[in-house]
């Protein structure tokens, strides 16, 4: 049964009420869900809410829209639901800063590393995943997961297989750490700057620049973790 939604969490609490559903079972994978206008009247909240929380959920892998089918929850919905259940795991700030200062010591080596190393294949993945991620900005089909993708092709070019794996085994935190920021991504312009950086930072690797691909990894993460400082910050003051 959906419940009308508070007004003060907005799309939070939307995005919420549709994941225990699917969890409970209620709506299947695969499954096509109602329209905007239904899950509106349903909640009680206005058309753009539940856009947001669409958006949200599309992003996270949840669900996928099907232009002029509808949209329908994806096959690995239950999976990508449970990546986001490591946010009770992430829920304290303190380990949130661990993850990202992680992140800040091993990727920018990783990116040296790769510049250094990264053959034609490797480049040709990166390039292949750039234009991808343009495309599905434009057909609203960009998820987090393939943000992140370019982050572990850099890690394989490093050819530094202990750090690689290390960088692989921590993937469902990484993805959950992304779906923290994921009001930054309900923004085309939010999408297409994480782009423009991901291209910046090809660039260095096919030049074999190695101190600039390091410097660009470590600034693109570290805003990463001031975007989501800055957004509790906010919440704190709000409260």
């Amino acid at each position: 049964m959906i419940k009308p939604a508070s007004r003060t969490t907005l799309y939070e609490e939307v995005t919420k009420q549709i994941i225990q559903m699917v969890k409970d079972g209620k709506w299947m994978p695969g499954d096509k869900i109602p329209g905007e206008i239904a899950l509106s009247e349903a909640f009680e909240v206005s058309r753009n809410c539940i856009r947001e929380a669409l958006k949200s959920l599309e992003l996270s892998g949840i669900i996928k829209a099907k232009p002029g089918r509808g949209t329908f929850l994806s096959q690995d919905c239950l999976r990508n639901i449970n990546r986001m259940e490591l946010l009770s795991v992430l829920k304290s700030e303190s380990s949130i800063k661990e993850l990202m200062e992680t992140r800040l010591i091993i990727e920018p080596e990783l990116g040296f590393l790769a510049a250094q190393r990264a053959d034609e294949e490797d480049i040709s993945e990166l390039e292949a995943l750039l234009k991808e991620s343009i495309e599905t900005i434009k057909k609203g089909t960009y998820t987090t997961e393939i943000g992140l993708d370019f982050h572990m092709i850099i890690a394989k070019a490093s050819k530094n297989n202990i750090l690689s794996k290390f960088l692989s085994s921590i993937t469902d935190q990484l993805l959950a750490q992304r779906f923290l920021n994921i009001h930054r991504y309900l923004d085309n312009k939010e999408l297409l700057k994480e782009v423009e950086n991901h291209n910046h930072i090809l660039d260095c690797i096919k030049n074999r620049d190695c101190e600039k691909t390091k410097k660009l990894l470590y600034n693109h993460i570290y805003d990463s973790m001031k975007a989501y400082e800055n957004m509790k910050l906010i919440e704190k003051e709000e409260n």
